[in-house]
């Protein structure tokens, strides 16, 4: 499926009942998952609301996850009484929720093997555990390495540019450090177990890959390039105030992309594996259509 059939399939899928029926369900979901949102700061939040949209992106497509975006945001914001409204931040929600939608969609279901539990396969897996960690602890000496290399260099700079010397007081403060040690060792055990115990199936694989693109997507474009400046253009913050405070946003999505990524992969395929179980028949009648057409019956 093309990237622009993918919208149209999509839209088709908003004349079916069912399709209503579970997005409703699912808008309700991200609605309750907004509110046991986890607040950092005033800009800044710990929310699990992404899977209800990654699930209607990879059960509806694009088109649907955009429109749930849409819905779920200004519901959100209905029930809340924190600041006021703005549609940028409403258009950004709705693009985070179609991101999951084209990666998401037609996402294959992986395939259970019955594998035995024998004395090998636990050797295995110990080693798989043992080498992730050395592999955690390697990324972690690797970022605190960078964090400190840059913030040398910032103090450099610093002592001939006045506006560089609160950038470079945030890269040579201890805290930024230890957080830089927490995030290289996440992502080094988190990408080494997936790496060294990686599937011999490419199609898997492949369903694997989607997941953790569409979530590190989102994250960059959205968290981490759209939200800081709808929030400049809205008049929430100022550009100073954006700059002074980007360190902590950058550290909050690093730390948390790895654990949401895992979440994904461990709740949607069982979710997508029930779905098909339950409606078993959806895709294929899909296929039967498009095919008659095709052929001019």
């Amino acid at each position: 499926m093309n990237f622009f059939e993918k919208f149209g399939r999509s839209a088709m899928e908003l004349r079916s009942l069912r399709c209503i029926t579970v997005t409703g369900i699912l808008i309700a979901l991200d609605i309750v998952l907004k509110m046991v949102s986890i607040k950092i700061s005033a800009d800044l939040k710990i929310t699990f609301a992404y899977l209800a949209l990654a699930t209607v992106g990879m059960l509806y497509g694009p088109t649907v996850a955009f429109l749930v975006g849409v819905v779920t945001d200004l519901i959100g914001f209905m029930m809340s009484s924190d600041g006021g409204f703005s549609p940028l931040f409403t258009l950004i929600e709705a693009i985070g929720a179609m991101i999951y939608g084209i990666f998401l969609y037609d996402l294959k279901p992986l395939r259970l093997r019955n594998n035995l539990i024998t004395e090998n396969a636990r050797k295995d897996t110990g080693k798989i555990i043992l080498k992730s960690l050395i592999t955690g602890v390697i990324t972690a000496l690797v970022f605190v390495g960078i964090v400190f290399l840059f913030g040398m260099g910032l103090e450099g700079l610093a002592a001939s540019n006045e506006k560089l010397v609160k950038l470079a007081a945030v890269f040579t403060d201890p805290p930024l450090k230890i957080i830089a040690v927490i995030v290289g060792f996440l992502y080094g055990l988190f990408f080494g177990i997936m790496i060294m115990s990686g599937r011999k199936d490419k199609g898997d694989l492949r369903s694997s890959a989607a997941v953790v693109l569409s979530k590190v997507i989102v994250v960059v474009a959205c968290n981490l390039i759209l939200t800081p400046i709808a929030f400049v253009v809205s008049g929430y913050m100022t550009a100073d105030s954006l700059i002074a405070s980007y360190p902590v946003r950058l550290a909050k999505n690093a730390i948390q992309l790895p654990v949401d990524c895992l979440l994904l992969l461990v709740i949607l395929f069982p979710i997508l594996a029930a779905y098909k179980r339950i409606f078993p028949n959806v895709k294929v009648k899909a296929h039967k259509k498009q095919k008659k057409t095709e052929s001019g019956v």
